[in-house]
């Protein structure tokens, strides 16, 4: 772990992040670090699917589909 550092924020935030990392049994920085993780993952997410597929993309997909469907058929 690096140098731990203070941030400042208000009441409200602090304790719902204390209740969000109650729940998981995380400190503090471990529900922070859970949480940067996520929102980095929601970004890439949003910017993969804005991104236009190119032929081999839709290949991909259709074969995927076409695998997912003759499993559940």
């Amino acid at each position: 772990m690096s140098d731990p550092t203070t941030i400042k924020v208000s009441v409200w935030t602090r304790d719902a992040l204390r209740q969000l990392a109650d729940r998981e049994g995380l400190t503090l920085g471990a529900q922070l670090e859970k949480m940067i993780r996520q929102e980095r993952r929601r970004i890439i997410g949003a910017q993969l699917a804005s991104a236009p597929l190119d032929v081999d993309d839709e290949a991909v997909l259709d074969a995927s589909a076409s695998d997912v469907a003759d499993a559940s058929g």
